[in-house]
């Protein structure tokens, strides 16, 4: 697993080759983001990134930097943008690997999925006529925490309308 550092440089690299190939200028605000993001980890959504980088970050950017240096970063595949529930979801790209998720259709909670036998199949699906650069698979459902939830509602409602 690299390290902080290393995951940084190597996000910052792809994004400045992204940016120098599109004759884009390399800003403070770009590299706070995305610094921010590294720190972050995992899957994340704009509001928890702003939030983060207001109590966090010695660094403050507007809303609209920081929807507009999202959309860069997922341009230079550097982040991932899952559009799956109400908003927008991102996650550090760190590799071209095949990728599964878990997706909550209740709370909208994205989780990524560990199984490597999974994870190989994904790794060896090819389609005619079409090179897969990133294979990715979502998988919709309810969490544990909604289905007991939804149970528990359940049973409250049934011993409710018993007395």
């Amino acid at each position: 697993m690299d390290t902080f550092d290393e995951t940084y440089r190597k996000a910052l690299q792809r994004l400045n080759e992204y940016l120098e190939a599109n004759k884009m200028r390399k800003t403070a605000e770009r590299q706070e983001v995305l610094c921010a993001i590294c720190h972050l980890g995992g899957i994340f959504t704009q509001v928890q990134l702003a939030d983060f980088m207001e109590r966090e970050a010695q660094f403050c950017v507007s809303r609209s930097t920081l929807f507009h240096t999202l959309d860069t970063l997922v341009a230079a595949r550097v982040l991932l943008r899952h559009a799956l529930g109400r908003a927008a979801s991102y996650e550090l790209l760190s590799a071209s690997v095949p990728r599964a998720y878990l997706v909550c259709h209740t709370c909208g909670e994205i989780r990524r999925m560990e199984r490597p036998e999974l994870i190989k199949y994904l790794g060896t699906v090819k389609a005619r006529l079409f090179t897969v650069h990133q294979p990715i698979l979502y998988l919709h459902g309810e969490c544990k925490k909604c289905l007991l939830r939804a149970r528990k509602a359940k049973r409250t409602g049934l011993s409710n309308t018993k007395t």
